[in-house]
Formats: structure tokens, sequence, C-alpha cells
């Protein structure tokens, strides 16, 4: 065996242990207004909970990699389910959501799974 088959294989363990982070922004599709209070939860390897900050930005940390169901529900927001798969580095995933408070024809609107 060479050396760089040793390295590589000597890094396998640690790279499996690389966790990743999820960053993202919540707004609004009628106006691109940033949505403020909504629970954002992560559905997979890590299950957790963030609220959108006044700009509309979530953040999750330390999420083992895999796929997971963004789920992004509030007052006045029909549920929104979105998947996304994590590696071991940074992801951002805006989405954008319909508020009945900005716009009444979001009120019938069906859960996007």
């Amino acid at each position: 065996m060479n050396h760089r088959t040793l390295f590589r294989r000597s890094l396998a363990p640690i790279a499996a242990l690389a966790l990743a982070m999820l960053v993202g922004r919540v707004t609004d599709r009628t106006t691109g207004q940033s949505l403020a209070g909504l629970n954002v939860t992560t559905i997979g390897p890590t299950h957790a909970v963030a609220r959108t900050g006044a700009d509309g930005r979530y953040m999750f940390r330390h999420l083992r990699p895999g796929k997971y169901t963004l789920v992004i529900r509030g007052k006045g927001v029909p549920t929104v389910r979105t998947r996304i798969s994590l590696a071991g580095r940074t992801t951002t995933k805006n989405v954008v959501v319909c508020n009945v408070a900005l716009d009444y024809s979001c009120a019938n609107l069906p859960q996007r799974r």
C-alpha cells in the first residue's frame, strides 16, 4: 500500500464525521418581503428547530449529512415542505412561501409536500 492510499484511508473516518450547516431565508412570494417568526424544522438524520429572524433568515449548525425534509410553518403561512440533501459543508436553502396577511389568495392553497 502506498502512502497516498494509506492517507486517504486514514481520513475516511474523519470525513464521515463532518457536520453540515444549513442556512437560508424565508420570503413572501407576492412581495419578496422577509418573513420573521416562522418555525423551520429539519426532519432527517438530525431533528432540529429554528425560528426565522427579523430578516427572514434561519440557521442550523451541526447537522449530520443526509437527506432532510425542511418544514416551514407559522401564523398566516400554509405549511411548506421541501426536500434537501446535506453534505459536510454549508448549504443555502432559500424558501418562498405565501403569507395570507400579504396575499389573501394563499388562504386556500394546498400544502406542498
